[in-house]
C-alpha cells in the first residue's frame, strides 16, 4: 500500500527522506532511495542548493516506480516558475508535494511566492494531488509558527511534517496546539538514528534545540548500541501514538551503508509499522 493509500486509510504510513546527488547520477540516486527496500511508502527527495533538484530526481524515481515527494522550495520562484514546474511533475506522474521555504538564496528584483502562495498555485495547477507543509517544533515562538502555518493549511496542505524528533511528548504537545486551530490535520514525524556526539552536536546547532539529557548521554559515551535503542524507542512511541500518522526516516549520513537501513527497517517493524 502506497505512502498516500495509507495515510487516507488510517494506517500508519513510512518515507524515506534522501539528499539527491550533486549531479546527475542514477545509480547514486536509486541506491539511496532504496535504503529501506519496501520498507519505505514513498521517498521525500530534499531540494538543496548546487545539488540534482528535487524535482529533477523525483521524476527519475517515479519513472523507476518509486513514488518520490517532491519538495517544492517556494524561496526565489515566481508564480509561473511555481506554475511551469507543478506542471511539469504532474505530466510525470507525481502525486504528492511538499512545500517549504528552502535554502536557496532568492537573488534580486522577482516576484517571489510565499510558501502559502505556493501551495495554493500547486493545487491549481496538479488537480487531485497531495500537499503537504512543515511544522517546526522547536521555533522560538510557536505560537508565531503556529500562524505561519494555518494559512498554509487553508490554501490546501493537507498535512503537516515535522523536524526530526527526539522528544516525542514534546511533539504531541505541540500537535495539540496545532491541531486545536486546524482539527483534523495529518502529521508525519521526521525521525532520525543519531550515533555519535558529533552528529548530534551538529543537529541540535541546526535546529536550535537541546537535545534529551539521555540522548546527550549517550552519545557523549560513544554508546552506538544505546543510540540505537533511543532510536528505536523513539520510532516505536511515534508509531503508538494517536497523534502522528506516519514517519519521515531521515539519516544523519547523506549515503548510509546498507547495514544502516537494515537496522531502521528492523526498527520499523519491531514498532509495527511494517
Amino acid at each position: 500500500m502506497r505512502f498516500l493509500e495509507r495515510l487516507a486509510a488510517g494506517r500508519f504510513a513510512v518515507a524515506l527522506e534522501i539528499t539527491p546527488p550533486q549531479r546527475h547520477l542514477p545509480k547514486v540516486l536509486l541506491r539511496r532511495a532504496r535504503l529501506l527496500g519496501d520498507a519505505a511508502d514513498a521517498v521525500n527527495v530534499i531540494q538543496r542548493p548546487d545539488r540534482q533538484s528535487s524535482l529533477a530526481a523525483s521524476l527519475e524515481l517515479r519513472a523507476a516506480g518509486i513514488d518520490p515527494v517532491w519538495h517544492l522550495a517556494a524561496r526565489g520562484m515566481t508564480a509561473a516558475d511555481v506554475t511551469r514546474a507543478a506542471e511539469a511533475a504532474r505530466a510525470g506522474g507525481i502525486e504528492q508535494v511538499l512545500c517549504v521555504a528552502g535554502d536557496q538564496a532568492p537573488g534580486e528584483g522577482g516576484a517571489w511566492v510565499t510558501v502559502r502562495e505556493a501551495v495554493r498555485l500547486v493545487r491549481a495547477a496538479m488537480p487531485g494531488v497531495t500537499v503537504g507543509a512543515t511544522l517546526n517544533q522547536y521555533a522560538r515562538d510557536p505560537e508565531r509558527a503556529r500562524r505561519n502555518l494555518l494559512p498554509k493549511l487553508a490554501a490546501g496542505a493537507s498535512y503537516v511534517q515535522t523536524q526530526p524528533t527526539f522528544d516525542v511528548a514534546a511533539l504531541e504537545a505541540e500537535l495539540a496546539a496545532v491541531r486545536a486551530e486546524a482539527d483534523g490535520i495529518a502529521a508525519v514525524a521526521m525521525a532520525m538514528p543519531l550515533l555519535t556526539a558529533e552528529a548530534g552536536e551538529r543537529i541540535a546547532q541546526r535546529l536550535g534545540l537541546e537535545l534529551p539529557g539521555r540522548l546527550r548521554d549517550i552519545l557523549a559515551a560513544g554508546d552506538t548500541a544505546g543510540a540505537w535503542a533511543y532510536f528505536r524507542e523513539t520510532v516505536a512511541r511515534l508509531v503508538d501514538s494517536p497523534a502522528v500518522q506516519g514517519v519521515a526516516i531521515m539519516t544523519f549520513e547523506m549515503d548510509p551503508p546498507p547495514e544502516m537501513g537494515e537496522r531502521i527497517v528492523a526498527a520499523l517493524v519491531a514498532a509495527g509499522a511494517r
